[in-house]
């Protein structure tokens, strides 16, 4: 059995401690060609949707909010990795669902037919109510109301 010299095994832990600390992002959608990780549709409206970053740091883009939460119900909370939900008011802008704000039940129709949209924080959902419609929800609350899981 052949022993890796110190300095050489020093630098591959470091290579590998650098690769687990990268931040894991978002990848842009791309129109007409990405599918949705639940559905399989063709992802093509920019208004809605979001992407799950993997633990193992795979992307899966989900063209409506309604997927992203199905998929996120059907997954145990340590398999889904990070959750971002695009901003309707900045179309391909990702944010986070954990500080993001939705509106669930809008007057406006999502890509499967759903109702629900995200902001980029909960004042900016509150801020479109008026406009919209729907009632201001979390992303916690969205996933914990059993009574819209599966329907999309």
């Amino acid at each position: 059995m052949r022993l890796v010299p110190p300095r050489r095994f020093a630098l591959l832990a470091l290579a590998l401690a650098l690769s687990a600390c990268r931040a894991r992002e978002p990848e842009p959608i791309v129109l007409n060609e990405d599918q949705c990780g639940y559905c399989r549709m063709t992802i093509s409206d920019s208004r809605f949707g979001g992407e799950a970053v993997l633990p193992t740091g795979r992307v899966l883009k989900f063209d409506a909010p309604e997927c992203m939460l199905s998929w996120a119900r059907a997954t145990p909370p340590e398999q889904r990795g990070d959750l971002y939900i695009i901003d309707l008011q900045h179309p391909g802008t990702f944010v986070p669902v954990a500080t993001a704000g939705f509106l669930q039940g809008v007057s406006m129709k999502g890509p499967m037919g759903g109702s629900i949209v995200g902001f980029e924080n909960p004042k900016k959902a509150e801020e479109q109510r008026t406009m919209l419609g729907g009632a201001l929800r979390t992303w916690g609350e969205l996933l914990a109301d059993t009574a819209t899981a599966g329907h999309h």
